[in-house]
């Protein structure tokens, strides 16, 4: 003891003497003693006082955690992926592997008299089409037209038009007590008619008529040519009347023909047509 502080040992033997220990004891061992950084004991006069201990803890850091097994949970989904992969392609090889012997045992099972059987219905199908179906069927129009030749006289002045083999109707309605083509699309088409008729000292009117729901009213002009002949023109010579215009019809819409003083025209299927096309 110097100057009224004890030493390390020192302090340690008073301790153990008030509990009643021995520093002999194998059950104490220092190491098992937590050490204050610095033991101050002051020392009364004839007297042994208890010791007074001021404990500073030394400042360490606690140590660092360990890092996350970022990288190994990558690792493990991409493999799980891989793994899944490699199961599909299996499961596509081994469908196709089935189609391909499907395949091959059909072509083997099949016998050499079914070939005919086919050749055969083949024939049997061409053979029960029309002959309209195979002309209509063979060269289609690209776009919605109609063309119709007369093959009767007008009544009350319209004029009825004769469906033949050289008539074309393709998405255009007709209707023979009417004489009225039905648009079944919209568009621009391009209307045309021709109509040969005996001269004579009367008027005679020949116009294209259009029906339509959009407007009101029954009937709306839009091509006509009239002629008058003079009374020194000589009579029963031919002429003819050609109109033309291009317009646009709505779906539904009816295109007809009217003749005035119809006893004037010549009924030929050559020389008189109406019809429509789209442009």
């Amino acid at each position: 003891m110097s100057d009224g502080y004890l030493s390390l040992s020192q302090w340690v033997s008073l301790s153990l003497r008030r509990s009643g220990s021995s520093c002999n004891s194998p059950d104490v061992h220092l190491s098992t003693l937590k050490w204050p950084e610095t033991v101050c004991v002051h020392m009364a006069p004839g007297k042994v006082s208890y010791p007074t201990v001021f404990v500073v803890d030394s400042k360490m850091k606690p140590p660092p955690l360990p890092p996350k097994p970022v990288r190994r949970q990558r690792k493990d989904v991409i493999q799980t992926l891989l793994v899944i992969l490699v199961c599909v392609a299996l499961c596509g090889m081994a469908v196709e592997a089935c189609f391909i012997y499907r395949l091959f045992t059909s072509k083997g099972n099949a016998t050499p008299s079914d070939e005919p059987q086919t050749g055969m219905r083949k024939q049997e199908k061409e053979s029960a089409t029309t002959p309209k179906q195979k002309l209509l069927g063979e060269i289609k129009p690209s776009k919605p037209m109609a063309q119709l030749r007369t093959g009767m006289k007008p009544v009350n002045g319209v004029v009825l038009w004769h469906e033949s083999q050289e008539s074309v109707l393709y998405h255009v309605k007709h209707k023979k007590d009417e004489g009225k083509l039905i648009i079944e699309k919209e568009g621009y088409y391009s209307i045309y008619s021709k109509i040969n008729f005996r001269e004579d000292h009367i008027l005679f009117s020949h116009s294209v008529l259009w029906v339509t729901s959009r407007y009101a009213g029954d009937e709306i002009l839009l091509l006509q040519s009239s002629r008058l002949h003079p009374k020194s023109a000589k009579l029963g010579t031919i002429d003819n009347s050609y109109l033309s215009g291009v317009f646009h019809l709505y779906k539904d819409d009816a295109v007809f023909v009217r003749v005035k003083n119809c006893t004037l025209v010549l009924s030929f299927a050559a020389q008189n047509y109406f019809g429509v096309y789209m442009v």
